[in-house]
């Protein structure tokens, strides 16, 4: 007993992808988009601490390493036990080992903010990967980048925002 004919079962089951295709492609980008700029930065970040060799602890709340020119695609990350250590020859950081890199191989930094994330991102001389940095608030973003030596290069948007709060 079959109540519905092949043709109309075969249009029932097209539609039913046809509209499941559409919720995944067009609903599901929508509501992480939504959810992203639901979020908003922190105004009461951690302080940044002295380590005691004159270098500044940053507290992260991520690390991440990504491909220069692409921003918010990353290859690794690190969200256990990220670093970043503002010293006076240079920035120690940490995504999957520790790493240093002195102020000559700093190209520029730049600072990105989506929703509840504040990343800022410094290019290195010699390579096409970053280290992103997530700080979670324009606040400390600002008094990270106040740490920088002046001669570091900063993006139009890190310089806004470094002017904008002085």
């Amino acid at each position: 007993m079959n109540w519905m004919s092949e043709p109309a079962q075969k249009f029932m089951v097209e539609t039913l992808l046809f509209l499941g295709g559409l919720l995944v492609t067009v609903g599901l980008p929508w509501l992480v988009w939504r959810r992203l700029l639901s979020g908003r930065p922190s105004i009461t970040p951690l302080p940044i601490i002295d380590d005691g060799n004159g270098g500044k602890i940053v507290p992260l709340i991520a690390t991440f390493s990504g491909l220069r020119g692409l921003p918010w695609i990353g290859f690794a990350s690190n969200n256990l036990n990220p670093r970043l250590v503002i010293e006076s020859d240079g920035i120690s950081y940490q995504i999957s080992m520790l790493r240093f890199r002195g102020w000559g191989d700093i190209i520029q930094v730049d600072v990105r903010s989506v929703g509840a994330t504040v990343n800022l991102s410094f290019a290195f001389r010699n390579s096409l990967f970053t280290f992103d940095a997530n700080v979670g608030s324009t606040m400390l973003a600002v008094q990270t980048l106040a740490l920088l030596p002046d001669h570091i290069a900063l993006t139009d948007r890190a310089k806004s925002l470094l002017m904008g709060a002085g």
